[in-house]
């Protein structure tokens, strides 16, 4: 009797395993290769992403990003949405999330930001656009570097 329950208790704790592993359980932070290249570095530039057949412009100043420094962000050529929320968190270390208010005017959104200190060499923020509390499909990926 005890071997039939060793035995199905390891054969449990296998299957739990396998599924752990298997699956992706914590898929709202949608947390990616941080090792992988941006396809824009807004440390060097301002940049342009794709989102619904528009382009996207993404202006974050001042440069270089610095911890703990204000920065503005300002958002071009995104259509206006009512309830549009901004929630900035990190991919490489969990830091809590920034929630900053964006402002719609000239037919840009804006906002300021002011990011935390982290221990890490390179830290990697997404910024990802809600409305009314709902994924919109638009995130962009930043770095901020000691």
């Amino acid at each position: 009797m005890k071997k039939f329950f060793f035995i199905f208790s390891l054969a449990f704790i296998l299957l739990g395993f396998y599924l752990y592993l298997k699956f992706d359980f914590d898929k709202d932070k949608n947390f990616t290769d941080t090792n992988a290249s941006l396809s824009c570095d807004l440390n060097i530039k301002d940049c342009v992403f794709d989102f619904k057949g528009k382009k996207i412009n993404i202006f974050l100043n001042p440069k270089p990003l610095q911890a703990m420094q204000e920065l503005d962000l300002k958002i071009e050529n995104l259509d206006f949405y009512e309830n549009l929320s901004l929630k900035i968190y990190g991919l490489n270390m969990f830091m809590g999330e920034i929630k900053p208010r964006l402002i719609y005017k000239n037919s840009h959104y804006e906002a300021k930001i002011l990011l935390s200190v982290c221990t890490l060499d390179t830290m990697r923020y997404r910024a990802e656009f809600f409305k009314d509390d709902k994924p919109l499909g638009f995130h962009f990926d930043f770095e901020l570097r000691r």
